[in-house]
């Protein structure tokens, strides 16, 4: 995260005084959109993964009063497969792309239990669409 103090210090001192505050604006604008990118990011993640609130709603109220405790251990555990699923072998196979620099293969072949991922926000949405 880049300061104030090092977004000031950046800025070419031959600059007029509109140009140097144009440059500052623009420098902590470019660091405050990456936080609220990441915010709705996750923000989005969330509401697409509480549809799976939903969905054991929906299958709490198909089943009989005795089959409830099951059907949401059984939403429980699939939301909790999926997450294991998907950072094991699934962002791999969607995403790795491919190491030896050549054609992107089919199926991915890297960053498999997300070795050398750094976005892990994108990662977050993504199983949430997966789960």
């Amino acid at each position: 995260m880049v300061s104030y103090e090092e977004c000031a210090s950046s800025i070419d001192e031959s600059l007029s005084e509109q140009e140097k505050t144009a440059q500052l604006i623009a420098c902590i604008a470019g660091e405050v959109s990456v936080g609220v990118d990441t915010f709705f990011l996750i923000y989005a993640a969330s509401l697409v993964f509480f549809m799976q609130a939903g969905f054991a709603m929906l299958c709490a109220g198909a089943v009989q009063k005795k089959n409830v405790q099951n059907t949401m251990l059984k939403n429980l555990l699939d939301a909790c497969g999926a997450a294991l699923g998907f950072y094991s072998v699934g962002y791999a196979f969607a995403y790795g792309g491919s190491e030896y620099g050549g054609k992107t293969t089919f199926i991915g072949n890297t960053n498999f239990f997300l070795m050398g991922v750094t976005d892990y926000t994108f990662w977050l949405f993504q199983f949430a669409f997966a789960a």
